[in-house]
């Protein structure tokens, strides 16, 4: 039997795009697509490259404790007004600066849930924490909601404002839960105050538990958009209803019983996104589209959105679902979804963050938040030290309130290993070099992993930058760039080899940085089989 000569090794080249399909924690790491990552930090994939996450800075300072809720409000003529519940007490954060006096106090805490509704009187926000008398705020100014007859002023009769939470909109209806019961209640249409009816959903709870929120959900079967309601138990099933009336049969029927897993503690597990619901469980971000399995709405395979990530949320909720500090919010400008995850570690707390145009999912640390909220059409955050600050603007984090300091934005990345279209055979990476788009200097720290290995690498420290280096002299692991709004793309040496590669950056930038392509230049051996 004869054997051909094994081939000499040759030179090849090949250019992998930036990891745009973001965080995976789903596919094995041998087969998982080259444009995702195992690790993404601070990073935002896009369609066209991945750019570093945008920074934030304060924008009220001085507050008694940490913030844990944020509302807005805004009237039909424009104007707007932004509140903060920190400690016993509520301020009024319209404008940045130190905060001032509380516009409420002698609260029992600073958890609550509130919604906007506007009829013919104006707009009105509702706020409710299921301990104190509510608050309500027009363009009359702010006032106490309390049990009553419901004809005077700011009173309600058949449920307690002292027992409700979550405030709902549906069909011009106002809806809340009476707290720790099965319990919804109900308005007439366009009503601010008045007398609730009761609505009890506890006969469709068959796995038991309370009625933890009530939420609504736009959906589109076939036959034309309807607004439905949702109410979702604290053991994980959701009762959808169409309809106008309750007290109407004609006009109220039940849609189905769906069972999405627990969710989270609190209320603020969900969001709505377009038409759509999204619902944090241990199941990962539910969408309730997806989750009708209709084929004249969606695909029944999508019914997770976190399918990707599915494993990092179950990791995630089962370590730290108790906690209080879950808040899922979606900012329609910049198309960003937003979980924040709490910790047991001090400053722990990070956010999974999806981009709602190409799904793909990252991970943002850095920004301790307790909670957030929407400003305008602004992302807004508050920590523990008594501050808010105005998220996803500048390109440095924790700006002072008139501009200065602020420090660089970290940001890490292991993208998917990828075999080069070369298949199972060896391969040396003499060099490569990741193409960035960028408005000035970046300092970089960078090596080539093989074989499937995941390694971690220190923060560069910022230095005064070079024009990088020639071919064959620049040190390994490390490159400089420079030089104005370009694309820059410097030869790096590597070292090492393996039948798969993967680059392993970190920077620290104060600058736009879009990453676009990683090129490789590498020898190719002879087979292994």
């Amino acid at each position: 039997m004869m054997f051909s000569q094994p081939s000499p090794a040759s030179n090849d080249v090949a250019s992998v795009p930036a990891p745009i399909g973001g965080l995976n924690a789903k596919d094995s790491i041998v087969a998982m697509p080259e444009t995702d990552a195992l690790v993404m930090q601070n990073w935002w994939p896009q369609p066209y490259g991945c750019s570093v996450r945008k920074g934030y800075r304060e924008w009220t300072t001085g507050l008694p404790a940490e913030g844990a809720t944020l509302a807005s409000w805004a009237s039909a003529s424009g104007t707007q007004k932004f509140f903060v519940w920190a400690g016993a007490n509520v301020y009024d954060i319209s404008t940045s600066g130190p905060v001032g006096a509380p516009l409420v106090t002698g609260l029992t805490n600073s958890v609550w849930d509130w919604v906007n509704l506007v009829n013919s009187a104006g707009s009105h926000l509702i706020a409710l924490n299921g301990l104190d008398d509510g608050i309500i705020y027009n363009s009359l100014g702010g006032n106490r909601i309390s049990a009553g007859d419901g004809i005077v002023a700011n009173t309600w009769a058949g449920v307690d404002p002292k027992n409700a939470v979550s405030p709902t909109v549906h069909q011009h209806r106002l809806w809340v839960v009476e707290k720790n019961t099965a319990n919804g209640w109900y308005l007439p249409p366009d009503a601010i105050q008045g007398t609730f009816v009761k609505y009890d959903f506890g006969p469709l709870f068959s796995r038991g538990g309370f009625l933890q929120f009530l939420a609504t959900w736009t959906l589109d079967d076939g036959s034309g958009a309807t607004d439905h309601l949702i109410a979702v138990s604290s053991r994980g099933e959701a009762v959808v209803y169409e309809g106008i009336n309750p007290n109407e049969p004609e006009n109220w029927k039940l849609t189905g019983v769906y069972f999405i897993g627990a969710p989270v503690a609190g209320r603020r597990q969900h969001t709505k996104a377009g038409g759509d619901q999204y619902i944090l469980t241990q199941q990962g971000i539910v969408s309730m589209s997806a989750m009708l399995g209709s084929t004249k709405v969606t695909d029944r395979a999508k019914a997770v959105a976190t399918d990707k990530i599915q494993f990092l949320i179950s990791e995630l909720t089962s370590l730290y679902s108790p906690l209080f500090g879950w808040d899922l919010k979606y900012f329609a400008k910049d198309n960003l979804l937003i979980l924040n995850v709490p910790s047991v570690t001090e400053g722990g707390n990070i956010q999974i963050a999806a981009n709602q145009i190409t799904t793909a999912w990252t991970e943002f640390r850095d920004m301790d938040a307790a909670c957030w909220g929407t400003y305008g059409s602004t992302p807004f955050f508050t920590d523990f030290t008594g501050k808010v600050y105005q998220a996803w603007t500048g390109n440095k984090d924790a700006v002072k309130l008139d501009g200065t300091g602020g420090t660089g934005i970290i940001s890490s990345v292991q993208q998917a290993y990828s075999y080069a279209g070369k298949g199972a055979v060896q391969k040396q990476v003499g060099m490569y070099r990741p193409v960035f788009i960028i408005t000035n200097p970046i300092t970089v720290k960078s090596t080539i992993l093989y074989d499937f290995a995941v390694q971690t690498l220190d923060t560069p420290t910022p230095a005064p930058v070079t024009f990088g280096s020639l071919w064959g002299v620049g040190r390994w692991n490390v490159s400089t760039w420079g030089g104005g709004d370009a694309v820059q793309r410097q030869w790096i040496q590597a070292e090492g080899m393996g039948v798969a590669a993967s680059i392993r950056m970190v920077l620290q930038t104060e600058t736009e940085v879009l990453w676009v392509s990683t090129d490789y230049s590498f020898k190719i051996g002879v087979g292994l089989f």
